[in-house]
């Protein structure tokens, strides 16, 4: 039985080299959107990020790779944008990408993936207005961190897992305060609780890569070392080498 949460983060470059690894996996829509991206690296990305994505609802279902396929449609504007799903499944998706590295998440229902790479934007004056994303809570963390920037990305993939999670965009930013939480990472045994919702920082990314992940804690609330808060699988390089070769997808 899988994990509650399945979790894959990857260089973009290094997923895209293996076998069987490559745009012919987008949709229709997708490669629409793919053919408007301007730069190589972001074109690496989306393809990247896509693929991961694809892998780590496979490696739940045990389908093809090149069977899962993935919808993106606005509720407000019906655009092909706004949170992912995969089509004739309830299997919850997420994905992200950050100049060269990628990340995605699959679940059994809604969850929300974010990853960024440091040094990232400067949140000081020059930074547009964090005010509209950060708490007063939330930038006090920040100015006084010894390193801003770092506790910066912190603070800003988490609020945007949940905001993909929750689909509440990114003015709901402002409306999550997550000024309590440490700014270290969350160690392996637990995650962090907001309310109903379990909140995880993505580990072994890297020195220059952090991350988080968001999904809904099942049943009543949970504590450390319990099914529903330790319920994450994290996908290594063999494990998405298996899951396309397994499948017949090298060409």
């Amino acid at each position: 039985m899988p994990a509650a949460l399945t979790v894959a983060v990857a260089e973009t470059d290094r997923l895209l080299a293996l076998p069987g690894a490559g745009a012919s996996v987008l949709s229709a829509a997708e490669r629409r959107r793919f053919a408007a991206v301007r730069t190589e690296r972001a074109r690496a990305d989306f393809v990247a990020a896509r693929l991961l994505a694809r892998l780590c609802v496979a490696w739940r279902t045990g389908g093809a790779v090149r069977d899962v396929v993935l919808e993106q449609r606005c509720p407000r504007c019906a655009g092909p944008h706004g949170r992912p799903r995969v089509r004739g499944s309830r299997c919850g998706v997420s994905l992200a990408y950050a100049d060269g590295v990628v990340a995605a998440s699959a679940a059994d229902h809604p969850v929300g993936i974010d990853i960024e790479r440091l040094p990232g934007p400067d949140p000081g004056p020059g930074f547009g207005r964090p005010g509209q994303f950060l708490t007063r809570g939330e930038l006090d963390r920040v100015r006084g961190s010894p390193a801003p920037r770092s506790a910066f990305l912190r603070i800003w993939v988490r609020k945007e897992a949940l905001v993909k999670l929750t689909a509440a965009g990114l003015p709901g930013m402002a409306g999550i305060d997550l000024a309590q939480l440490p700014l270290c990472e969350a160690g392996p045994g637990g995650p962090h609780r907001i309310g109903r919702l379990l909140l995880y920082d993505l580990s072994g990314t890297g020195s220059d890569v952090i991350g988080a992940v968001a999904v809904t804690a099942p049943g009543h609330p949970a504590g450390r070392g319990c099914p529903a808060a330790s319920g994450i699988r994290s996908l290594t390089l063999d494990d998405l080498i298996d899951t396309l070769s397994s499948q017949g997808e090298a060409p």
